[in-house]
């Protein structure tokens, strides 16, 4: 599936693995998380929202997709800039990053949502990027929604069979 597409499904426009939008013609954009990582931008000036789903921390030589932490972070800069604003009009989320395999015993630290979530922390700050909102590790997947016009977020938490 292409970075940019997106599945409309009961009233929402999914953002599936590797998934990007931003802009001002959605309303609800939705994801489900495990492991992975989403992003949510929301301008209240302009509402202008945004959301990504990160599958892992770091690309390969030849990747460019927003799967990877840093070609989705890349992707906001550009639309931000495209639309004349700048990172500190937003107000920012982090969600998932979540411990999937809790059975297998090992550190919750060093698992791939952890290791997604420092990474993309790591851009965020880097890039001018103040994190207003985050909810990250545990072991249950996240139900996500972002509201474009009014910003709010609805995340539920799914309990990870084990």
């Amino acid at each position: 599936m292409p970075e940019n597409k997106i599945k409309y499904l009961m009233g929402r426009h999914v953002i599936e693995p590797g998934g990007f939008y931003f802009g001002t013609d959605e309303n609800k954009i939705y994801t489900l998380l495990g492991s992975c990582v989403a992003v949510t931008m929301w301008n209240p000036t302009q509402q202008i929202a945004g959301m990504c789903h990160v599958v892992l921390p770091e690309r390969g030589k030849e990747a460019s997709s927003t799967r990877f932490a840093c070609c989705a972070i890349k992707k906001f800069l550009k639309n931000i800039d495209e639309f004349c604003t700048r990172p500190v009009d937003y107000e920012v989320g982090v969600y998932g990053g979540g411990n999937m395999f809790p059975s297998l015993g090992k550190d919750p630290e060093k698992s791939i949502g952890m290791k997604n979530f420092k990474e993309i922390e790591r851009l965020l700050l880097e890039t001018g990027f103040v994190i207003k909102f985050k909810d990250v590790g545990g072991a249950y997947a996240r139900k996500l929604t972002l509201n474009r016009e009014t910003g709010g977020i609805t995340l539920e938490h799914v309990k990870v069979e084990t």
